[in-house]
């Protein structure tokens, strides 16, 4: 007699990265369904899609809420720094080598903006380079931003030939 062993979707999978596998791999399951039962249709697809890795934790995602709430304090902490205009007697940090700590450690967690935006202040306020790590997607997504807000801004042109002006 065999066991049936019951195993269920990792809980740090989220909806939004269950609809992802669902369109990826064209499976014919209701996005608009709840978690619970997309997790439970996607279970009929595990072997035949070969999807064992949903069973773990979900290795993209690196943050519990808890650890991406105390990033968010560490970047804030670091714009008020940047912000004081680097006066240590008004913050929190003892030194600049505190804060670049801190922003090299959060530096890891660049997909978040607020983090992105505390590292970008303090390598422009102290003219340093602290690397952000962001995801391939959310590069791209921020690229076609760049790309966008460059094309929308407003070029002189000039135009060459005869005019006739008539008061």
């Amino acid at each position: 007699m065999t066991t049936l062993e019951l195993r269920s979707i990792h809980t740090s999978f989220t909806k939004k990265d269950l609809c992802k596998i669902i369109e990826k791999f064209n499976l014919n399951i209701n996005v608009n369904l709840n978690r619970n039962n997309i997790c439970k249709e996607i279970l009929n697809h595990v072997q035949e899609y070969n999807l064992e890795y949903l069973y773990e934790e979900n290795k993209f995602k690196k943050l519990s809420i808890k650890e991406k709430d105390n990033v968010i304090l560490i970047a804030k902490k670091i714009k008020s720094f940047v912000k004081s205009g680097l006066d240590l007697n008004k913050n929190l940090y003892n030194s600049n080598d505190d804060a670049i700590s801190d922003a090299i450690y959060i530096g890891q967690y660049g997909d978040i903006s607020s983090v992105r935006k505390a590292i970008d202040l303090l390598n422009k306020s102290l003219n340093i380079e602290i690397p952000i790590i962001i995801s391939e997607n959310l590069k791209k997504s921020l690229d076609e931003k760049i790309q966008i807000k460059k094309n929308s801004v407003p070029t002189l042109q000039v135009k060459h030939g005869k005019f006739y002006v008539e008061f």
